[in-house]
Protein backbone atom coordinates (compact mmCIF):
# COMPACT_ATOMS: atom_id res chain seq x y z
CA UNK A 1 0.00 0.00 0.00
CA UNK A 2 1.42 3.36 -0.85
CA UNK A 3 1.34 7.01 1.39
CA UNK A 4 -0.21 9.86 0.14
CA UNK A 5 -0.75 13.40 1.43
CA UNK A 6 -3.17 15.64 0.72
CA UNK A 7 -2.65 19.49 0.83
CA UNK A 8 -5.45 22.04 0.27
CA UNK A 9 -6.40 25.35 2.27
CA UNK A 10 -10.14 24.47 1.50
CA UNK A 11 -11.40 22.93 4.18
CA UNK A 12 -14.42 21.75 2.38
CA UNK A 13 -12.48 20.64 -0.19
CA UNK A 14 -10.04 18.90 1.64
CA UNK A 15 -12.46 17.22 4.03
CA UNK A 16 -14.64 16.34 1.10
CA UNK A 17 -12.02 14.57 -0.31
CA UNK A 18 -10.77 12.62 2.57
CA UNK A 19 -14.35 11.48 4.16
CA UNK A 20 -15.51 10.08 0.38
CA UNK A 21 -12.84 8.28 -0.73
CA UNK A 22 -12.16 4.80 0.11
CA UNK A 23 -8.38 4.92 0.06
CA UNK A 24 -8.07 1.54 1.45
CA UNK A 25 -9.74 0.46 -2.15
CA UNK A 26 -7.82 2.16 -4.43
CA UNK A 27 -4.56 0.83 -2.68
CA UNK A 28 -3.20 4.37 -0.69
CA UNK A 29 -2.73 4.90 2.78
CA UNK A 30 -3.56 8.66 3.75
CA UNK A 31 -0.76 9.34 6.02
CA UNK A 32 -1.61 13.55 6.55
CA UNK A 33 -3.43 16.07 5.42
CA UNK A 34 -2.57 19.73 5.56
CA UNK A 35 -3.98 23.47 5.05
CA UNK A 36 -1.28 24.79 3.03
CA UNK A 37 2.15 24.15 1.58
CA UNK A 38 4.11 25.34 4.40
CA UNK A 39 2.66 23.06 6.92
CA UNK A 40 3.32 19.77 4.13
CA UNK A 41 6.61 20.80 3.41
CA UNK A 42 7.56 20.56 7.16
CA UNK A 43 6.53 17.16 7.41
CA UNK A 44 8.01 15.65 4.30
CA UNK A 45 11.12 14.50 5.81
CA UNK A 46 9.27 12.58 8.26
CA UNK A 47 6.47 11.35 6.03
CA UNK A 48 8.27 10.62 2.39
CA UNK A 49 5.70 9.52 0.89
CA UNK A 50 4.83 8.23 -2.54
CA UNK A 51 2.31 10.73 -3.34
CA UNK A 52 1.42 14.16 -2.88
CA UNK A 53 -1.62 15.82 -4.39
CA UNK A 54 -1.61 19.10 -3.74
CA UNK A 55 -3.24 22.59 -5.16
CA UNK A 56 -1.44 25.39 -6.62
CA UNK A 57 -2.65 28.57 -4.92
CA UNK A 58 -2.28 27.96 -1.21
CA UNK A 59 -1.56 30.58 1.79
CA UNK A 60 2.05 30.98 3.13
CA UNK A 61 3.72 28.67 0.43
CA UNK A 62 1.60 27.69 -2.83
CA UNK A 63 1.97 24.52 -4.55
CA UNK A 64 4.18 25.10 -7.12
CA UNK A 65 6.82 25.74 -3.98
CA UNK A 66 6.15 22.89 -2.41
CA UNK A 67 6.75 20.77 -5.27
CA UNK A 68 10.16 22.28 -5.84
CA UNK A 69 11.23 20.86 -1.82
CA UNK A 70 9.40 17.88 -2.56
CA UNK A 71 11.76 17.00 -5.55
CA UNK A 72 14.39 17.76 -3.54
CA UNK A 73 13.46 15.95 -0.01
CA UNK A 74 11.81 13.16 -1.56
CA UNK A 75 12.72 12.72 -5.10
CA UNK A 76 10.76 9.08 -5.68
CA UNK A 77 7.18 10.92 -4.98
CA UNK A 78 4.95 11.25 -7.25
CA UNK A 79 2.70 14.71 -7.45
CA UNK A 80 -0.37 15.74 -8.66
CA UNK A 81 -1.54 19.45 -9.05
CA UNK A 82 -4.89 19.93 -8.19
CA UNK A 83 -5.69 23.34 -10.07
CA UNK A 84 -8.72 25.45 -11.46
CA UNK A 85 -9.78 26.35 -14.80
CA UNK A 86 -8.18 29.34 -15.29
CA UNK A 87 -5.19 28.28 -13.53
CA UNK A 88 -4.90 25.27 -16.05
CA UNK A 89 -2.57 26.00 -19.17
CA UNK A 90 -0.11 28.51 -16.79
CA UNK A 91 0.64 25.57 -14.77
CA UNK A 92 0.73 22.83 -17.83
CA UNK A 93 3.18 25.26 -19.58
CA UNK A 94 5.42 26.61 -17.48
CA UNK A 95 5.94 24.39 -14.65
CA UNK A 96 9.58 22.48 -15.18
CA UNK A 97 9.18 20.04 -12.03
CA UNK A 98 8.11 16.44 -11.67
CA UNK A 99 4.68 16.43 -11.58
CA UNK A 100 2.65 13.30 -12.52
CA UNK A 101 -0.93 14.71 -13.49
CA UNK A 102 -3.53 17.48 -12.94
CA UNK A 103 -6.51 17.20 -11.48
CA UNK A 104 -9.53 19.82 -12.59
CA UNK A 105 -11.70 21.69 -9.80
CA UNK A 106 -14.20 20.63 -9.10
CA UNK A 107 -12.99 17.08 -8.15
CA UNK A 108 -15.50 14.47 -9.28
CA UNK A 109 -15.52 10.97 -6.83
CA UNK A 110 -15.65 8.64 -9.29
CA UNK A 111 -13.04 10.32 -11.46
CA UNK A 112 -10.60 10.76 -8.45
CA UNK A 113 -11.20 7.51 -7.66
CA UNK A 114 -10.09 6.04 -11.04
CA UNK A 115 -7.13 8.03 -11.23
CA UNK A 116 -6.17 6.98 -7.52
CA UNK A 117 -6.54 2.86 -9.22
CA UNK A 118 -4.70 4.11 -12.22
CA UNK A 119 -1.95 5.82 -10.14
CA UNK A 120 -1.46 2.94 -8.13
CA UNK A 121 -1.14 0.74 -11.57
CA UNK A 122 1.94 3.24 -12.30
CA UNK A 123 3.58 3.11 -8.90
CA UNK A 124 3.26 -0.81 -9.34
CA UNK A 125 4.81 -0.57 -12.77
CA UNK A 126 7.60 1.36 -11.76
CA UNK A 127 8.97 -0.70 -8.63
CA UNK A 128 8.69 -3.44 -10.81
CA UNK A 129 10.87 -1.97 -13.53
CA UNK A 130 13.30 -0.51 -10.91
CA UNK A 131 13.89 -4.86 -10.44
CA UNK A 132 14.60 -5.04 -13.94
CA UNK A 133 17.86 -4.07 -16.03
CA UNK A 134 16.61 -3.07 -19.25
CA UNK A 135 15.32 0.13 -17.57
CA UNK A 136 19.09 1.14 -17.61
CA UNK A 137 18.24 2.10 -21.24
CA UNK A 138 15.22 3.49 -20.08
CA UNK A 139 17.61 5.82 -17.95
CA UNK A 140 19.75 6.91 -20.12
CA UNK A 141 16.76 8.29 -22.52
CA UNK A 142 15.61 9.92 -19.58
CA UNK A 143 19.23 11.59 -19.06
CA UNK A 144 19.74 12.31 -23.10
CA UNK A 145 18.47 16.11 -21.93
CA UNK A 146 21.73 16.49 -19.28
CA UNK A 147 23.85 14.79 -21.51
CA UNK A 148 23.21 16.91 -24.94
CA UNK A 149 23.34 20.02 -22.25
CA UNK A 150 26.58 18.94 -21.66
CA UNK A 151 27.62 18.42 -24.85
CA UNK A 152 26.78 21.32 -26.16
CA UNK A 153 28.86 23.25 -23.38
CA UNK A 154 31.79 21.52 -24.36
CA UNK A 155 31.15 22.20 -28.17
CA UNK A 156 30.88 26.09 -27.64
CA UNK A 157 33.92 26.14 -24.96
CA UNK A 158 36.37 24.01 -26.77
CA UNK A 159 37.46 23.45 -30.35
CA UNK A 160 36.04 19.93 -31.35
CA UNK A 161 36.63 18.13 -34.37
CA UNK A 162 34.38 18.34 -37.03
CA UNK A 163 34.05 14.35 -37.49
CA UNK A 164 32.87 14.64 -33.43
CA UNK A 165 30.06 17.18 -33.39
CA UNK A 166 28.63 15.53 -36.46
CA UNK A 167 28.38 12.04 -34.87
CA UNK A 168 27.25 13.50 -31.78
CA UNK A 169 24.77 15.71 -33.41
CA UNK A 170 23.48 12.59 -35.38
CA UNK A 171 23.08 10.79 -31.54
CA UNK A 172 21.21 13.71 -30.25
CA UNK A 173 19.42 14.36 -33.12
CA UNK A 174 20.65 18.08 -33.40
CA UNK A 175 21.29 19.70 -36.52
CA UNK A 176 22.66 23.26 -38.22
CA UNK A 177 21.54 23.29 -41.30
CA UNK A 178 23.65 25.68 -43.52
CA UNK A 179 27.51 27.72 -44.12
CA UNK A 180 27.18 30.32 -41.63
CA UNK A 181 27.24 30.01 -38.26
CA UNK A 182 27.04 32.67 -35.63
CA UNK A 183 26.36 32.14 -30.95
CA UNK A 184 24.32 34.46 -28.48
CA UNK A 185 24.35 34.44 -25.04
CA UNK A 186 21.87 36.00 -23.10
CA UNK A 187 21.60 36.48 -19.35
CA UNK A 188 17.77 37.82 -17.34
CA UNK A 189 18.76 41.11 -15.92
CA UNK A 190 18.41 41.57 -12.11
CA UNK A 191 17.32 38.30 -11.60
CA UNK A 192 18.02 37.82 -8.05
CA UNK A 193 16.43 41.41 -7.41
CA UNK A 194 13.60 41.96 -5.14
CA UNK A 195 11.80 43.31 -8.15
CA UNK A 196 12.43 39.74 -9.84
CA UNK A 197 11.23 38.19 -6.51
CA UNK A 198 8.11 40.38 -6.60
CA UNK A 199 7.14 39.24 -10.20
CA UNK A 200 7.52 35.64 -9.08
CA UNK A 201 5.45 36.62 -6.33
CA UNK A 202 2.61 38.30 -8.27
CA UNK A 203 2.92 35.12 -11.66
CA UNK A 204 2.50 32.61 -8.11
CA UNK A 205 5.48 31.04 -9.28
CA UNK A 206 9.60 31.05 -8.53
CA UNK A 207 12.75 32.38 -10.01
CA UNK A 208 13.17 28.33 -11.03
CA UNK A 209 9.95 28.30 -13.14
CA UNK A 210 10.82 32.07 -14.36
CA UNK A 211 14.12 31.08 -15.86
CA UNK A 212 12.32 28.01 -17.59
CA UNK A 213 9.62 30.22 -18.89
CA UNK A 214 11.85 32.68 -20.69
CA UNK A 215 14.18 29.74 -21.89
CA UNK A 216 10.51 28.24 -23.44
CA UNK A 217 10.17 31.30 -25.09
CA UNK A 218 13.77 31.55 -26.57
CA UNK A 219 12.89 27.45 -27.64
CA UNK A 220 10.09 28.58 -29.35
CA UNK A 221 11.78 31.51 -31.42
CA UNK A 222 14.82 30.17 -32.36
CA UNK A 223 14.60 26.32 -32.06
CA UNK A 224 10.94 25.40 -33.35
CA UNK A 225 10.53 28.67 -35.59
CA UNK A 226 14.59 28.49 -36.96
CA UNK A 227 16.00 25.39 -36.83
CA UNK A 228 18.36 26.73 -34.45
CA UNK A 229 19.60 24.90 -31.11
CA UNK A 230 19.17 26.78 -27.20
CA UNK A 231 20.46 25.49 -24.08
CA UNK A 232 21.25 26.67 -20.95
CA UNK A 233 25.05 27.08 -19.70
CA UNK A 234 26.70 26.27 -16.16
CA UNK A 235 26.18 30.80 -15.48
CA UNK A 236 22.62 30.21 -16.08
CA UNK A 237 22.27 32.14 -19.22
CA UNK A 238 20.65 30.87 -22.34
CA UNK A 239 23.21 29.99 -25.48
CA UNK A 240 21.53 30.38 -28.63
CA UNK A 241 23.19 28.58 -31.82
CA UNK A 242 22.07 29.38 -35.34
CA UNK A 243 23.14 29.00 -39.12
CA UNK A 244 22.00 29.88 -42.45
CA UNK A 245 23.26 30.12 -46.05
CA UNK A 246 24.25 33.53 -46.14
CA UNK A 247 26.09 36.10 -43.77
CA UNK A 248 22.83 38.00 -43.13
CA UNK A 249 22.42 34.66 -40.70
CA UNK A 250 24.04 37.48 -38.21
CA UNK A 251 21.06 40.58 -39.37
CA UNK A 252 18.88 37.50 -38.41
CA UNK A 253 19.96 36.47 -34.90
CA UNK A 254 19.59 40.54 -34.20
CA UNK A 255 16.50 40.32 -35.30
CA UNK A 256 15.03 36.84 -33.32
CA UNK A 257 17.00 38.32 -30.35
CA UNK A 258 14.99 41.27 -30.67
CA UNK A 259 11.61 39.83 -30.80
CA UNK A 260 13.07 37.03 -28.04
CA UNK A 261 13.30 40.07 -25.25
CA UNK A 262 10.28 41.82 -26.95
CA UNK A 263 8.05 38.96 -26.02
CA UNK A 264 9.92 38.37 -22.68
CA UNK A 265 9.40 41.74 -21.54
CA UNK A 266 5.94 41.85 -22.43
CA UNK A 267 4.81 38.39 -21.32
CA UNK A 268 7.52 38.19 -18.26
CA UNK A 269 7.71 41.49 -16.99
CA UNK A 270 11.79 40.53 -17.30
CA UNK A 271 14.63 42.30 -18.76
CA UNK A 272 17.33 40.79 -21.65
CA UNK A 273 20.56 41.28 -22.28
CA UNK A 274 21.76 39.59 -25.04
CA UNK A 275 25.55 38.87 -26.17
CA UNK A 276 26.15 38.56 -29.89
CA UNK A 277 29.44 36.82 -31.38
CA UNK A 278 30.65 36.84 -34.84
CA UNK A 279 29.63 34.56 -37.70
CA UNK A 280 31.90 32.23 -38.98
CA UNK A 281 31.88 29.82 -41.87
CA UNK A 282 33.34 26.54 -39.66
CA UNK A 283 30.91 24.65 -37.44
CA UNK A 284 34.04 24.30 -34.89
CA UNK A 285 34.27 27.55 -34.83
CA UNK A 286 31.22 27.90 -32.90
CA UNK A 287 33.39 28.26 -29.71
CA UNK A 288 35.04 31.55 -30.70
CA UNK A 289 31.58 32.94 -31.82
CA UNK A 290 30.29 31.82 -28.30
CA UNK A 291 33.38 32.75 -26.59
CA UNK A 292 32.84 36.45 -28.36
CA UNK A 293 29.70 36.41 -27.36
CA UNK A 294 30.07 35.54 -23.86
CA UNK A 295 32.51 38.70 -23.85
CA UNK A 296 29.84 40.90 -25.25
CA UNK A 297 27.64 39.89 -22.34
CA UNK A 298 29.99 41.15 -19.86
CA UNK A 299 30.13 44.71 -21.49
CA UNK A 300 26.58 45.16 -19.59
CA UNK A 301 28.79 45.98 -16.77
CA UNK A 302 29.87 49.14 -18.96
CA UNK A 303 26.61 49.69 -20.99
CA UNK A 304 23.95 48.55 -18.63
CA UNK A 305 21.39 46.22 -19.21
CA UNK A 306 18.51 45.40 -21.09
CA UNK A 307 20.25 45.66 -24.43
CA UNK A 308 21.88 43.83 -27.51
CA UNK A 309 25.36 43.88 -27.45
CA UNK A 310 27.49 42.92 -30.39
CA UNK A 311 30.87 42.26 -30.38
CA UNK A 312 31.69 43.92 -33.56
CA UNK A 313 29.93 47.57 -31.89
CA UNK A 314 32.13 47.34 -28.78
CA UNK A 315 35.35 47.32 -30.99
CA UNK A 316 34.53 50.59 -32.86
CA UNK A 317 33.27 52.31 -29.76
CA UNK A 318 35.24 51.01 -26.84
CA UNK A 319 38.50 53.24 -26.08
CA UNK A 320 41.26 52.82 -23.79
CA UNK A 321 41.72 55.96 -21.98
CA UNK A 322 42.84 55.42 -18.48
CA UNK A 323 41.56 56.20 -15.23
CA UNK A 324 43.65 57.19 -11.92
CA UNK A 325 43.07 55.25 -9.34
CA UNK A 326 45.24 55.58 -6.69
CA UNK A 327 43.29 58.89 -5.93
CA UNK A 328 40.27 57.37 -5.88
CA UNK A 329 41.31 54.64 -3.32
CA UNK A 330 42.80 57.67 -1.13
CA UNK A 331 39.10 59.67 -1.49
CA UNK A 332 37.25 56.81 -0.41
CA UNK A 333 39.24 55.45 2.69
CA UNK A 334 39.00 59.04 4.15
CA UNK A 335 35.45 59.05 3.60
CA UNK A 336 35.66 55.56 5.41
CA UNK A 337 37.72 56.43 8.23
CA UNK A 338 35.57 59.90 9.19
CA UNK A 339 32.47 57.80 9.20
CA UNK A 340 30.84 59.76 6.41
CA UNK A 341 28.42 57.51 4.35
CA UNK A 342 27.36 60.45 2.48
CA UNK A 343 30.30 61.10 1.10
CA UNK A 344 31.37 57.26 -0.07
CA UNK A 345 28.15 57.46 -2.14
CA UNK A 346 29.47 60.84 -3.82
CA UNK A 347 33.06 59.29 -4.66
CA UNK A 348 31.27 56.12 -6.11
CA UNK A 349 29.17 57.93 -7.63
CA UNK A 350 31.96 60.31 -9.49
CA UNK A 351 34.30 57.06 -10.13
CA UNK A 352 31.77 55.04 -11.62
CA UNK A 353 30.63 57.47 -13.80
CA UNK A 354 33.89 58.41 -15.00
CA UNK A 355 34.55 54.92 -15.88
CA UNK A 356 31.90 54.86 -18.43
CA UNK A 357 32.47 58.01 -19.78
CA UNK A 358 36.48 56.65 -20.51
CA UNK A 359 35.04 53.38 -21.86
CA UNK A 360 37.68 51.15 -20.05
CA UNK A 361 37.63 47.17 -21.02
CA UNK A 362 35.53 44.99 -18.34
CA UNK A 363 38.58 43.47 -17.53
CA UNK A 364 40.31 46.81 -17.07
CA UNK A 365 37.53 47.76 -14.59
CA UNK A 366 37.32 44.68 -12.48
CA UNK A 367 41.26 44.74 -11.86
CA UNK A 368 40.71 47.97 -10.35
CA UNK A 369 37.86 46.82 -8.57
CA UNK A 370 40.02 43.63 -6.88
CA UNK A 371 42.35 46.63 -6.15
CA UNK A 372 39.55 48.53 -4.27
CA UNK A 373 38.22 45.74 -2.30
CA UNK A 374 41.81 44.50 -1.31
CA UNK A 375 42.80 48.31 -0.29
CA UNK A 376 39.49 47.96 1.89
CA UNK A 377 40.00 44.35 3.72
CA UNK A 378 43.59 45.53 4.30
CA UNK A 379 42.18 48.93 6.01
CA UNK A 380 39.12 46.54 8.18
CA UNK A 381 41.96 44.21 9.29
CA UNK A 382 44.47 46.90 10.18
CA UNK A 383 41.13 48.41 12.63
CA UNK A 384 40.82 44.81 14.35
CA UNK A 385 37.69 43.95 13.18
CA UNK A 386 37.13 40.45 11.70
CA UNK A 387 37.20 40.47 8.02
CA UNK A 388 34.85 37.29 7.16
CA UNK A 389 32.13 39.56 9.63
CA UNK A 390 32.51 42.55 7.15
CA UNK A 391 33.21 40.97 3.97
CA UNK A 392 31.30 37.72 4.31
CA UNK A 393 33.75 34.57 3.11
CA UNK A 394 34.19 35.13 -0.70
CA UNK A 395 33.65 38.86 -1.32
CA UNK A 396 35.74 38.68 -4.83
CA UNK A 397 33.31 35.92 -6.09
CA UNK A 398 29.99 38.15 -4.68
CA UNK A 399 31.61 41.43 -6.68
CA UNK A 400 32.00 38.77 -9.99
CA UNK A 401 28.42 37.66 -9.71
CA UNK A 402 27.37 41.59 -10.13
CA UNK A 403 26.37 42.46 -14.05
CA UNK A 404 26.09 46.27 -14.13
CA UNK A 405 27.82 49.34 -12.94
CA UNK A 406 25.08 50.26 -10.95
CA UNK A 407 24.42 46.99 -8.82
CA UNK A 408 28.20 47.21 -8.34
CA UNK A 409 27.93 50.78 -7.24
CA UNK A 410 25.04 49.68 -4.87
CA UNK A 411 26.73 46.84 -3.41
CA UNK A 412 30.05 48.59 -2.72
CA UNK A 413 27.79 51.37 -0.50
CA UNK A 414 25.99 49.05 1.41
CA UNK A 415 30.13 47.12 2.05
CA UNK A 416 31.50 50.69 2.84
CA UNK A 417 28.28 51.74 4.95
CA UNK A 418 29.06 47.94 7.25
CA UNK A 419 32.65 48.78 7.49
CA UNK A 420 31.50 52.05 8.98
CA UNK A 421 29.26 50.43 11.21
CA UNK A 422 31.25 47.51 12.55
CA UNK A 423 34.69 50.01 12.86
CA UNK A 424 32.27 52.20 15.01
CA UNK A 425 31.26 49.44 16.94
CA UNK A 426 34.81 48.29 17.61
CA UNK A 427 35.57 52.22 18.72
CA UNK A 428 32.81 51.88 21.09
CA UNK A 429 29.85 53.68 19.40
CA UNK A 430 26.62 53.17 21.39
CA UNK A 431 24.96 50.76 19.75
CA UNK A 432 21.81 51.70 21.98
CA UNK A 433 21.29 54.55 20.10
CA UNK A 434 21.38 52.89 16.75
CA UNK A 435 18.43 50.48 18.36
CA UNK A 436 16.56 53.50 19.63
CA UNK A 437 16.68 54.74 15.95
CA UNK A 438 15.08 51.77 14.37
CA UNK A 439 12.25 51.20 17.23
CA UNK A 440 11.80 54.67 16.50
CA UNK A 441 11.52 53.98 12.55
CA UNK A 442 9.52 50.97 12.99
CA UNK A 443 6.83 52.38 14.77
CA UNK A 444 7.05 55.02 12.10
CA UNK A 445 6.30 53.14 9.15
CA UNK A 446 4.68 49.64 10.54
CA UNK A 447 1.70 50.76 8.30
CA UNK A 448 3.97 50.13 5.16
CA UNK A 449 3.63 46.69 4.25
CA UNK A 450 6.65 47.09 1.99
CA UNK A 451 8.90 47.37 5.35
CA UNK A 452 11.67 45.41 5.82
CA UNK A 453 14.97 44.57 7.79
CA UNK A 454 16.75 45.67 4.95
CA UNK A 455 15.30 48.91 4.80
CA UNK A 456 15.34 49.78 8.81
CA UNK A 457 19.43 48.38 8.26
CA UNK A 458 20.01 50.91 5.32
CA UNK A 459 18.50 53.21 7.57
CA UNK A 460 20.62 53.41 10.27
CA UNK A 461 23.42 52.07 8.42
CA UNK A 462 24.48 48.51 9.45
CA UNK A 463 24.47 45.11 8.29
CA UNK A 464 21.39 42.63 8.59
CA UNK A 465 23.02 40.09 10.57
CA UNK A 466 24.77 42.42 12.68
CA UNK A 467 21.47 44.83 13.35
CA UNK A 468 19.85 41.51 13.84
CA UNK A 469 21.48 39.99 16.52
CA UNK A 470 21.81 43.87 18.39
CA UNK A 471 17.85 44.02 17.87
CA UNK A 472 17.82 40.69 19.73
CA UNK A 473 19.46 42.10 22.48
CA UNK A 474 17.45 44.72 22.89
CA UNK A 475 13.82 43.88 22.17
CA UNK A 476 13.92 40.19 23.22
CA UNK A 477 12.76 39.71 19.93
CA UNK A 478 12.99 39.34 15.76
CA UNK A 479 12.84 42.17 14.13
CA UNK A 480 9.56 39.92 12.66
CA UNK A 481 8.28 39.25 15.87
CA UNK A 482 8.73 42.78 16.84
CA UNK A 483 7.03 44.48 14.02
CA UNK A 484 4.60 41.42 13.72
CA UNK A 485 3.37 42.23 17.16
CA UNK A 486 3.61 46.55 17.40
CA UNK A 487 1.13 46.26 13.92
CA UNK A 488 -0.80 43.91 16.18
CA UNK A 489 -1.07 46.19 18.91
CA UNK A 490 -2.18 48.71 16.64
CA UNK A 491 -4.60 46.55 15.34
CA UNK A 492 -6.11 45.97 18.61
CA UNK A 493 -6.25 50.08 19.46
CA UNK A 494 -8.05 50.82 15.84
CA UNK A 495 -10.76 47.78 17.45
CA UNK A 496 -11.40 49.10 20.39
CA UNK A 497 -11.77 52.84 19.57
CA UNK A 498 -12.83 53.05 16.25
CA UNK A 499 -15.98 51.58 13.62
CA UNK A 500 -13.35 50.38 10.87
CA UNK A 501 -13.60 47.28 9.13
CA UNK A 502 -11.26 44.67 9.13
CA UNK A 503 -9.68 44.98 5.71
CA UNK A 504 -9.31 48.94 6.87
CA UNK A 505 -7.84 48.15 9.66
CA UNK A 506 -5.44 45.83 7.97
CA UNK A 507 -4.71 47.60 5.68
CA UNK A 508 -3.32 50.34 8.22
CA UNK A 509 -1.61 48.46 9.94
CA UNK A 510 0.43 46.83 7.19
CA UNK A 511 -1.50 44.05 5.60
CA UNK A 512 -2.90 44.13 1.87
CA UNK A 513 -4.43 40.91 2.76
CA UNK A 514 -7.45 40.40 5.41
CA UNK A 515 -7.49 37.18 5.51
CA UNK A 516 -3.65 36.81 6.13
CA UNK A 517 -4.10 39.54 8.75
CA UNK A 518 -6.68 37.59 10.16
CA UNK A 519 -4.58 34.41 10.69
CA UNK A 520 -1.83 36.29 12.07
CA UNK A 521 -4.17 38.16 14.46
CA UNK A 522 -5.65 34.44 15.84
CA UNK A 523 -2.03 33.47 16.36
CA UNK A 524 -1.26 36.15 18.49
CA UNK A 525 -4.31 36.65 20.51
CA UNK A 526 -6.14 33.26 20.30
CA UNK A 527 -9.01 35.23 18.45
CA UNK A 528 -10.17 36.51 15.28
CA UNK A 529 -10.21 40.61 15.18
CA UNK A 530 -14.31 39.89 14.86
CA UNK A 531 -14.08 38.03 18.09
CA UNK A 532 -11.88 40.58 19.62
CA UNK A 533 -14.20 43.64 19.07
CA UNK A 534 -17.33 42.07 20.20
CA UNK A 535 -15.93 40.41 23.48
CA UNK A 536 -14.83 43.91 24.36
CA UNK A 537 -18.27 45.55 23.12
CA UNK A 538 -19.81 42.40 25.61
CA UNK A 539 -17.79 43.64 28.17
CA UNK A 540 -16.11 40.62 28.86
CA UNK A 541 -12.42 40.59 30.02
CA UNK A 542 -9.27 39.33 27.93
Amino acid sequence: MYTLILVDDEDEVREGIISRTNWAACGFQLVGAFENGRDAAEALESLRPDVIITDISMPFMNGLELTRIAMETCKDTKIVIITGYEEFEYAKQAISLKVSEYLMKPINLQEFTAFLEKLKLELDDEHMSRENLSTIRQQLNQSLPLLKERFLERMVSSIMKKDEIDRRFKYFDLSLAGSYFIALVAGIDDLHTKEASRIAIDANTDIELLQFAVYNIFQEIFEKEHAGIVFRNRDDNIVILLSGDGEEVGTLAQTLASQTAYSVEKFLRLSLTIGVGRTYTSLPHLSKSYQEACSALDYRLLLGSNRLICITDLERGIRSDTVEYLEWEKRLLSALKMGKGNQVSKVLTSWLEEWRSTGLSVERCFGMLHKLLAALMNWVTETGCDEVEVFGRDPFGEMKSYHTLDHIKQWLEELCHRIVCHVGEKRNVDTQNHMQLAVAYIHEHYGNETLSLQQVCAYIFMSSSYFSALFKQHTGLTFVEYLTKHRMEKAKELLLATALKTYEIAARVGYSDPQYFSVIFKRQTGMTPKEFRNRIQAGEAL
